[in-house]
């Protein structure tokens, strides 16, 4: 009896022990086929792999090349946390049958990525307009028009680190999926995303757009951005931070006028809120009865606030003032209509209490005004520049345009520019 508890012992550790190196060979071979099929884009190379009996797979110290950047980012770890060990070993089998896990999670720590590296610099392209929300964000801070590198390393950060968290819960009796979304930018800001879909069977479900989604919830944590920011700004336009918030909610709904929108009060005094009091912003909403995006577009804003009955937290507190009214007409105008000729920079700035930075046309003897300033060129023979105006000499204009490599400076004949247009 005894020799065969010891046998049986022995049988069950050698069964665990194989169980646990099937587990990591299969890991292994996923994670390499995946650096396989990325190759000809990134290079992706690991320090070890861990794997656990209660269905738990880890990558360790996984470093993404970028050739074409040469640049890394580099990830601390990236977990796999299935229900058993069952499941996590026929994972694959499972997904090419269309078939959905019980449960599965993604747990991604230590993406980072350094400021000072090539991937950051892309955002400071002095080239590249602004979006809307870089210029919504950035009004009232100085000639500063968008929040990017340069920014944030004013702004007392070195690099990025995040983490990613991604779980869901699968019901298979009442067709229902549960998913919740992390995402943390360490000492910046925290966003949850949770819900839940409805009409899933299968992965065919998501392909033939039977899924419908149900109740969504959005938190927006701040750790310290919107402070750093705030300083940031009114020293951009050297002011003290309670001047600077006041002055920038105020653009904000001068800005929003300009296109025909008007929010409720209640609205604008939540935002102010943020700015003076960073915390958590939440939006609940309940999209069940929504058939797609389509529809979506055939809302009044207004309306669709009320049908997927949208809420509105800040730091706790529930605001009821959250509907928007919109001039369409006025909207279709300024974002349709083109721009009159600019005159000069000064001219300018007397007549418009806000400037939405775009580039604009300028006429070729009124070029000369815009020294400095980023500019688009079109030469009579067809040829395009883009890049910072040197227009010290009254008869060669330098166009002087940044490479990843360094800086190229194009020489055009005044005489041979066709058109011109100015960002501003």
């Amino acid at each position: 009896m005894k020799k065969l508890f010891i046998a049986l012992v022995v049988l069950t550790a050698v069964t665990l022990a194989a169980l646990k190196g099937s587990l990591w060979y299969l890991t292994q071979q996923f994670v390499d086929n995946q650096i396989i099929q990325a190759k000809p884009y990134v290079q992706i190379s690991y320090k070890d792999i861990e794997t656990s009996l209660t269905g738990r797979a880890r990558v360790n110290k996984l470093k993404v090349f970028i050739p074409s950047l040469n640049e890394s980012i580099h990830i601390e770890s990236m977990q796999f946390v299935a229900p058993n060990l069952f499941s996590l070993m026929t994972l694959d089998s499972q997904f090419k049958n269309q078939e959905i896990p019980e449960s599965l999670s993604l747990i991604v720590r230590g993406i980072s990525l350094n400021l000072n590296g090539n991937i950051m610099k892309l955002m400071d392209n002095p080239d590249a307009e602004p979006t809307q929300i870089e210029i919504f964000s950035t009004l009232a801070c100085g000639d500063v028009y968008r929040i990017g590198r340069e920014a944030l390393l004013q702004m007392g950060y070195e690099k990025l680190v995040s983490d990613l968290f991604l779980s869901y819960q699968f019901k298979p009796n009442k067709k229902t999926l549960s998913y919740s979304i992390q995402y943390n930018i360490q000492d910046m800001a925290q966003f949850n995303i949770s819900g839940d879909l409805s009409g899933v069977s299968s992965l065919d479900s998501f392909k033939q757009q039977t899924v419908q989604a149900g109740k969504l919830v959005l938190d927006i944590t701040d750790e310290s951005y919107i402070e750093r920011k705030n300083h940031f700004c009114a020293n951009k336009e050297h002011l003290q931070v309670a001047q600077y918030i006041n002055k920038h909610s105020k653009q904000v709904k001068e800005y929003l006028a300009s296109f025909g929108i008007t929010p409720e009060d209640g609205l604008l005094n939540a935002y102010k809120t943020v700015l003076e009091k960073p915390g958590t912003i939440t939006f609940e909403s309940d999209l069940s009865q929504l058939n797609g995006l389509q529809e979506i577009q055939t809302f009044m804003p207004n309306d669709l606030i009320q049908f997927i009955r949208l809420q509105l937290y800040v730091n706790g507190k529930r605001i009821n003032e959250i509907s928007i009214d919109i001039d369409k007409d006025k909207l279709i105008e300024v974002t349709t209509n083109k721009e009159i000729e600019l005159e000069t920079p000064d001219q300018i700035e007397k007549k418009q209490a806000i400037i939405i930075k775009k580039y604009r046309p300028v006429s070729i003897t009124n070029l000369k005004n815009f020294n400095a300033y980023r500019v688009k060129i079109e030469t009579r023979k067809g040829k395009h520049y883009k890049g910072t105006l040197n227009a010290s000499d009254p008869q060669t204009y330098e166009i002087i345009s940044r490479m990843r490599s360094g800086n190229i400076s194009y020489h055009i004949d005044i005489g041979d520019i066709k058109s011109a247009q100015v960002f501003f």
